[in-house]
């Protein structure tokens, strides 16, 4: 029996980076997951412009989007670090405050909709991990990516605080090595691993600042002779890719390190070709990572 989720795509995706959206249906349903658009759905919202500066009206909307899925019977999938972590840190939020939970829910009262605490969130890794399981994914590998070293970088908000996000050891996370591995590819072991992409940096901050660290993540995951970097966050994504691409202009190696979203690496290690994945929207690419990819 197919399992069915809510998929939250979140604003980030379908505006900048529809085909992440596209390979994502395309691979669980080749995995028996089939994820539901609800139109209903808004913005989650994005947790540091919005839930630093007005933690009251981040929660509302948070749980509107938590009720909708409920309403709809189903539990959410995430395909973004920052969503997974606000409607997780929301749904502690109100769980554990009665006097929180009813405040919100009269916020929100005017819409429709009213949060019981019902929907259950996960972000996409934790659905391949626990639903479908290692197993099925190695059997799903029809052409290992053998000749691929990958640099992963799992991000920042899907680690921490543990005891909310409980996702991997925000210190020394190993889970996305481990999937790695599953694709037939070596995991690089680069320094600064943990280190923030600097998409919130770029954005909020101090753009000098998010180029330096760049420079630092790209350049160790060179050092270790990576054939391309993969992600589980489409804000890393963007930052790797299209922040690369722009301080390739500035003072800055041209590391040409090309991004992957881990789901295309799935893919292609499921059959898909390049142009399946999306790949040839990608601003970073490399013709020894392409011909690599054309040998697997």
């Amino acid at each position: 029996m197919t399992k069915k989720y809510a998929f939250f795509r979140g604003c980030f995706v379908p505006v900048r980076l529809p085909h992440i959206e596209a390979v994502a249906q395309k691979v669980f349903s080749d995995m028996g997951i089939s994820l539901v658009n609800l139109d209903d759905f808004t913005c989650c919202p994005e947790p540091v412009g919005v839930g630093i500066n007005d933690k009251m009206t981040w929660l509302s909307i948070a749980a509107r989007n938590l009720a909708v899925a409920e309403e709809n019977g189903l539990d959410i999938i995430t395909v973004c670090n920052g969503c997974t972590y606000t409607l997780r840190h929301a749904s502690h939020a109100l769980n554990s405050n009665k006097q929180l939970r009813d405040k919100v829910n009269g916020i929100i009262s005017d819409t429709g909709h009213a949060y019981k605490g019902n929907a259950k969130v996960s972000h996409f890794l934790e659905v391949l991990m626990n639903d479908i399981g290692t197993r099925k994914m190695k059997s799903a590998v029809k052409y290992p990516l053998s000749k691929l070293t990958i640099a992963t970088h799992t991000g920042c908000h899907i680690l921490s605080p543990k005891e909310i996000m409980e996702f991997d050891n925000p210190f020394d996370p190993t889970t996305l090595d481990e999937l790695v591995m599953i694709l037939g590819a070596t995991p690089a072991d680069y320094d600064k691993k943990t280190l923030c992409c600097g998409w919130a940096l770029m954005t909020y901050g101090s753009r000098e600042g998010a180029y330096a660290l760049l420079k630092d993540k790209l350049g160790n995951m060179k050092l270790a002779q990576a054939d391309c970097l993969t992600v589980v966050c489409p804000q890393c994504f963007y930052q790797f890719d299209m922040g690369q691409w722009i301080a390739s202009r500035k003072d800055i190696p041209q590391y040409n390190l090309p991004v992957l979203f881990y789901l295309q690496l799935l893919g292609l290690a499921m059959g898909y070709n390049l142009q399946e994945i999306g790949y040839d929207s990608h601003k970073v690419k490399n013709p020894e990572f392409e011909n690599k990819i054309k040998m697997r």
